[in-house]
């Protein structure tokens, strides 16, 4: 019994022995990329928020984590343009990327990619959103036409208002982001590699 437990014992020191030490820079990494990341989000929240500022109290070599983390929360903060406070968010992101990077020339070229992008995403919700309304009104009328023979009354109804009209739509939108997305990862993939 006291060699079984012996044996244990020994298999786990080896076990301890070939584990290797977590490197110094690896740590700093771990420490330093959650604040990169909750220094990104204060600047998306808070118009007036010194980022720069905030970054240059870091040592150079911890520096390079915390913009690393920065970088990440401000490209998860670029969407498709549904609604127009996520424009706001996106404007935000990029100024933020435009402060961190330092080639701006690329940054700039990427967001003119951008730019154009959300132009034609927005157009192309316009003209999805106008003809999917068109088709869902008309499926509804024949509904609504029937229901009047039976009140006896002319009826008004909001096919907006109709919670089928917003399920369908849900699903309609996305479809539509999902041919947009794989555009914006790309995107969002150049800014990552640029410096």
């Amino acid at each position: 019994m006291l060699d079984k437990i012996k044996s244990a014992y020994e298999m786990a020191m080896e076990r301890l022995k070939q584990r290797r030490e977590v490197p110094q820079t690896e740590i700093d990494r771990m420490e330093h990329l959650p604040i990169g990341k909750a220094l990104a989000a204060n600047f998306i929240r808070e118009k007036q928020y010194d980022l720069g500022k905030e970054i240059k109290r870091f040592s150079s070599e911890k520096m390079e984590y915390v913009i690393e983390g920065a970088q990440e929360t401000f490209l998860n903060n670029i969407f498709l343009p549904e609604e127009v406070t996520i424009k706001d968010v996106n404007n935000r992101a990029k100024e933020g990327l435009l402060i961190i990077k330092k080639d701006r020339r690329g940054v700039e070229e990427v967001f003119k990619q951008l730019d154009h992008l959300f132009q034609y995403y927005e157009q192309a919700l316009a003209q999805t959103y106008a003809q999917f309304k068109e088709g869902f009104t008309h499926r509804m009328s024949a509904s609504v036409k029937s229901l009047e023979k039976r009140v006896g009354a002319r009826l008004k109804i909001d096919p907006e208002s109709q919670p089928v009209f917003r399920e369908e739509w849900a699903k309609v939108v996305g479809r539509l982001n999902e041919q947009y997305k794989i555009y914006l990862d790309e995107q969002k993939e150049k800014l990552r590699k640029l410096k």
